[in-house]
């Protein structure tokens, strides 16, 4: 009886030996926003240039874009390329309500195609994340992200 007690309680030890030693992976650990320590964006410190991407339908964002938010509410768009000096260049017209902390812009390609896109997105930090679409609905064309890096 005594051996049957100390090979039960000797496998009870190493189970718990094993079980309790297991350490938990984190396959994707938690990114620390590079802005973070930086102060948030207000409706007087937005202006400059923006990079992210943007993708089409219910995607998630992937090609390139990038925006710059000028005085006077004027926007260029430099779509598919955060290259200023290569990407293709659409201008327009933003308004942001500092209440909701939501902008508004429209702008449109001097191509062929001229029509308007519109782009709603809530600032967060120092990121904007929003939607875009043709003319007025914003929402059916897809999803985009941008962050702020420079004046």
């Amino acid at each position: 009886m005594k051996k049957n007690l100390f090979f039960l309680l000797c496998i009870v030890a190493a189970c718990t030996l094993v079980l309790s030693c297991k350490k938990d992976k984190n396959d994707k650990p938690e990114e620390k926003d590079p802005d973070a320590d930086l102060p948030a964006l207000t409706a007087e410190t937005m202006l400059g240039y923006y990079v992210g991407h943007w993708g089409p339908g219910t995607n998630e964002p992937n090609i390139d874009y990038a925006f710059r938010l000028m005085p006077n509410s004027a926007i260029v768009v430099y779509d598919q390329s955060a290259d200023t000096a290569n990407g293709k260049k659409a201008y327009g017209t933003w308004e942001y309500n500092a209440s909701t902390k939501k902008l508004k812009a429209y702008y449109r390609y001097n191509d062929a195609e001229a029509k308007v896109i519109s782009t709603y997105g809530d600032l967060n930090h120092r990121r904007f994340i929003g939607t875009w679409g043709p003319n007025q609905d914003s929402a059916r064309g897809g999803k985009y992200n941008v962050r702020y890096t420079s004046n």
